[in-house]
């Protein structure tokens, strides 16, 4: 059975929304179904299922496909290396680097081209993610 990737980002964007663990979601790999759980919601849509079983594979947390700070990096590389002394200077401080980053690629015209960047990096490591899984995307 396959799933929709508009499902999928659903999903990873609902578990990525909070801190790590607040919302979950699990895929069905036998029906493709999703299954939301959130306790700070009120949301269980897991309960009697063993989501824990084989047929199951929680939805990542962003921070598992590894699209922070060096995705930002590589972006500034690409686009902006001039700055990218001063963006990895960002980081430094984790409060502060997006909306620091935000401003300078405002600043230079960016900032759409940086969304849609990211957008494709993250369906493709949403893509490759599903297929290593045997998760069928439609």
């Amino acid at each position: 059975m396959n799933v929709q990737y508009s499902e999928i980002r659903m999903a990873f964007d609902f578990v990525s929304s909070g801190v790590q663990g607040e919302n979950v979601a699990y895929v069905n790999k036998r029906d493709g179904e999703i299954y939301y759980y959130s306790e700070t919601l009120g949301l269980d849509e897991t309960r009697g299922l063993d989501v824990h079983s084989e047929s199951f594979e929680p939805v990542p947390y962003r921070e598992a496909l590894d699209l922070g700070r060096e995705l930002a990096f590589d972006f500034v590389d690409e686009r902006l290396p001039g700055h990218y002394a001063a963006v990895r200077d960002f980081f430094a401080d984790e409060d502060t680097a997006e909306s620091r980053l935000k401003e300078l690629l405002q600043a230079n015209a960016l900032f759409e081209e940086w969304s849609e960047y990211k957008a494709a990096k993250i369906e493709e490591f949403l893509r490759e993610w599903c297929e290593q899984r045997d998760i069928g995307l439609s």
